[in-house]
C-alpha cells in the first residue's frame, strides 16, 4: 500500500511539474507575442511619422507602449511624434521616461537638449549634451551639439575641441569642417579658418555659401587672386545673386581688374537691403573699410578704388 502512495505521489508531482513547465512555455510564448506584438506597432507607427501621419504614428506608439510599458526606446520615438506635433510638454516627458527605462541610451538626452535649447534653458541642455556625447563618445552629432552650446555660453576652447572631434569623426560631413572655420575665424586663426574652409568647400562642392567664406579667409591670408576664384565660383553657383556679384566686382577692383569690374557692375541690378546687409557684413569680415555702394559706383566710373583692405 506504502509502495502505491508513493508511486502516485511520485506520478502527481511529474504532472505538477509537466504543468508549470507547460505554464511558463505559455507565459514565454505569450510575453514573446506580445513583444513583437508591439514592435509591429512602433513600425506601423514609423511608417504613419514618415508620411507625416503624426497623430496616427502618436496612436500606434501608445499602443505599442502599453504592451510594452518600459521599452525606452518606444518612448523616445513617441517624443519625436510629439515634437513633431509641437506638443512640446508631452514630448519633454516622454523623453525623460524614454531615459528612465533606458539609461544608457544617448539619443533622448540629445534630443531632450534640443528642447531645453528651444526655450534657451542652457543649462539642462547642456547637461544632457555633455550625457549624449559620454554614452555614445564615437557619435559626431553629438559632440557637435555640445560645442555648439558650449560656444553660446562661451566655453570657446571647450567649443574648438569638441568641433575638432566631430570633424575627425566625420571626416566626409563638410558643415562640420565649415563650423570649425568659423570657430577658428573667430579665435583669429586665420590660416586654420582658412585649412578647414577649404576642406568644406572640397566636401561640398555645389555650396556656394562655402565658397564665399572661403573667398573671404583668403583675403585675410593675402591670396586675393585665389579670392577671385572661390568668388567666381559663388557666382557660377548662383548666377543671380546680387550680392555675390557686388562682392566679387570689389574683389575685381581690388585685384585691378577694373573693366571686368565695370562690365559686371552695368549688369547688377540694384542692391536690396538684405542684400546690402550680407555685403557689409562679409566686408567687415574681410577688413575691408567703405561704403560699398560708393565703392561700386566707382567701379562703374572706372574710378580708381579708394577703397582697400587693412
Amino acid at each position: 500500500m506504502e509502495n502505491i502512495d508513493n508511486e502516485f505521489i511520485v506520478e502527481r508531482w511529474r504532472e505538477l511539474q509537466q504543468m508549470q513547465r507547460d505554464y511558463e512555455r505559455a507565459r514565454d510564448e505569450e510575453d514573446e507575442l506580445r513583444a513583437e506584438t508591439a514592435y509591429l506597432r512602433m513600425k506601423l507607427a514609423d511608417s504613419y511619422a514618415r508620411q507625416g501621419k503624426i497623430h496616427r504614428a502618436i496612436s500606434e506608439y501608445k499602443r505599442a507602449i502599453k504592451m510594452d510599458r518600459e521599452n525606452g526606446a518606444f518612448y523616445c520615438r513617441l517624443a519625436d511624434a510629439y515634437v513633431a506635433a509641437e506638443t512640446i510638454p508631452a514630448a519633454m516627458e516622454a523623453y525623460k521616461k524614454a531615459i528612465r527605462f533606458a539609461p544608457l541610451l544617448a539619443e533622448p538626452h540629445s534630443s531632450l537638449g534640443d528642447l531645453y535649447m528651444r526655450y534657451s534653458m542652457f543649462n539642462p541642455a547642456l547637461e544632457h549634451y555633455n550625457l549624449a556625447v559620454k554614452l555614445e563618445p564615437d557619435r559626431a552629432f553629438y559632440h557637435y551639439q555640445l560645442a555648439d552650446i558650449m560656444e553660446r555660453t562661451g566655453m570657446l576652447r571647450e567649443a574648438m575641441n569638441h568641433l575638432t572631434i566631430a570633424a575627425e569623426l566625420a571626416p566626409r560631413v563638410a558643415f562640420y569642417r565649415f563650423r570649425l572655420g568659423t570657430r577658428h575665424q573667430a579665435a583669429g586663426n586665420h590660416e586654420m579658418a582658412y585649412h578647414h574652409y577649404s576642406e568644406a568647400v572640397r566636401l561640398a562642392v555645389f555650396d556656394d555659401y562655402y565658397y564665399v567664406r572661403l573667398a573671404g579667409m583668403a583675403v585675410l591670408t593675402d591670396r586675393r587672386e585665389e579670392a577671385v576664384v572661390q568668388m567666381e565660383r559663388a557666382v557660377q553657383i548662383r548666377p543671380r545673386n546680387e550680392a555675390y556679384q557686388a562682392l566679387l566686382i570689389i574683389l575685381y577692383r581690388i585685384t585691378g581688374r577694373f573693366s571686368l569690374a565695370a562690365d559686371m557692375i552695368r549688369k547688377l541690378p540694384r542692391i536690396g537691403p538684405y542684400d546690402a546687409d550680407f555685403i557689409s557684413r562679409r566686408l567687415i569680415e574681410w577688413n575691408i573699410n567703405g561704403d560699398f555702394s560708393e565703392y561700386l559706383k566707382e567701379a562703374a566710373d572706372g574710378r580708381t578704388a579708394t577703397m582697400q583692405i587693412n
